[in-house]
């Protein structure tokens, strides 16, 4: 047994696992490392720890925040940061607060739209009361006003679609930043979707470290693409299933082939970074 998933979501943001839910099943399908990384959230690390090493299961401190450079959104994924910073913790805070801000006002423009959608219905969707865009979706397709979870995006919620509600811009400069300011390791997260390739090198100039290759929208054509800027750029190599619990169907938790050689870089990389500091 080898296997890893460096990319899972828990109840804390957009998953419907738990994380002891998320670590048990990641060891019933014989992997041996996962990664907790939700959405502006480390608070599913703790547990998912406590029961990794109940099972042997290592479970890598992770996060994934999300970013924007014009219209265009891009995530950074972090690895092994100090999760109990505090002055991470309070950034986080922040960007918490701007998703309920956008929350707020994406559930009167539903409303506005005919979809009589209210703040309680939501909650019963997200048990740790972190709601994200895909709660919605959820809901949409419970209420059958589309007919698939990718068709919530698509038609209602993306840019320039109706439902749309713009958030605060912050850059991915400034996540990379701050990952790093957290002793993290910055990962350009699922590049393929957002379509920016050309900010890597101004990335890796405020620090990005790695680019997730592995990823369920990357064909295998696309995995060697981002291999190849990997190693132009000398970037490590990560992947991950994406996991969202049962939220977007059948769960993926180890679902992909990943090299453990991926986990084993990242770790290089942290004792390099912990020397460097020291």
């Amino acid at each position: 047994m080898s296997g890893i998933d460096l990319h899972i979501h828990t109840a804390f943001s957009d998953g419907t696992f738990t994380p002891q839910e998320a670590v048990q099943l990641a060891k019933k399908r014989g992997l041996v490392a996962v990664s907790i990384t939700d959405h502006d959230s480390v608070e599913g690390i703790e547990e998912a720890q406590k029961v990794g090493r109940k099972i042997n299961l290592e479970v890598v401190p992770g996060v994934e925040m999300g970013s924007d450079v014009g219209q265009d959104e891009i995530h950074i994924l972090g690895y092994y940061l100090d999760w109990k910073q505090k002055e991470f913790l309070l950034r986080l805070k922040f960007f918490q607060k701007t998703r309920m801000e956008r929350n707020e006002r994406l559930l009167d423009r539903l409303q506005q739209l005919g979809m009589p959608i209210t703040l309680d219905e939501l909650t019963q969707l997200a048990p740790k009361e972190v709601i994200g865009k895909l709660h919605f979706a959820r809901w949409m397709l419970a209420k059958k006003y589309i007919n698939s979870i990718g068709e919530a995006f698509e038609k209602w919620l993306n840019s320039g679609k109706p439902a749309h509600i713009e958030r605060p811009k912050i850059s991915p400069f400034e996540i990379i930043s701050l990952i790093r300011a957290a002793e993290g390791i910055p990962v350009f997260a699922h590049p393929f979707l957002s379509k920016r390739d050309d900010l890597i090198p101004e990335m890796i100039d405020v620090g990005l470290m790695g680019i997730e290759v592995y990823h369920p929208v990357h064909s295998p054509a696309i995995v060697e693409k981002y291999k190849k800027i990997a190693s132009k750029f000398n970037l490590l190599i990560t992947g991950g299933s994406d996991c969202h619990g049962e939220a977007k169907g059948k769960s993926s938790i180890g679902t992909l082939n990943i090299p453990l050689s991926c986990l084993e870089d990242l770790k290089k990389a942290r004792v390099k970074m912990a020397q460097k500091l020291n």
